[in-house]
């Protein structure tokens, strides 16, 4: 009976273990700059610049406010699934997006479940444009 339980144990916590990794991957995937272009808004088409980084090992957000013209942290930001979730007000409105890794220097997701977002890795010596 002892060697059943020790070997539960074992596989949880090889589990658990693989699962940290994994949200380690993707977190480190997201790191940096990003360029989100949100298709067919009420506002038409928007791009938003957006930035991620790894602090003690939680992921935070921030993107850059047509609001105040500066960069804002995002409410909430997490990993589910290797997907990267969001929440934050931008322009007196509360949204929630998410993107999932398309490819090394894409992801693609949603804004509200209802537009289509395309984010793409900024390279550090790109010039920033943005509506």
């Amino acid at each position: 009976m002892k060697r059943v339980v020790v070997a539960i144990a074992m596989f949880l916590f090889a589990f658990s273990a693989n699962s940290v990794k994994a949200q380690d991957s993707t977190s480190q995937f997201f790191k940096g700059k990003w360029e989100f272009f949100v298709k067919g808004t009420p506002n038409g088409d928007v791009t938003l610049p957006v930035r991620f980084d790894v602090i003690e090992g939680n992921l935070k957000g921030y993107f850059f406010s047509p609001d105040t013209k500066s960069e804002v942290k995002m409410d909430t930001v997490f990993l589910v699934n290797e997907k990267i979730s969001m929440a934050f007000n931008i322009m007196s409105y509360d949204v929630t997006l998410y993107v999932s890794k398309k490819d090394p220097d894409h992801a693609v997701g949603s804004l509200m479940e209802m537009f289509e977002v395309l984010a793409t890795r900024r390279k550090e010596d790109e010039v920033k444009t943005s509506n």
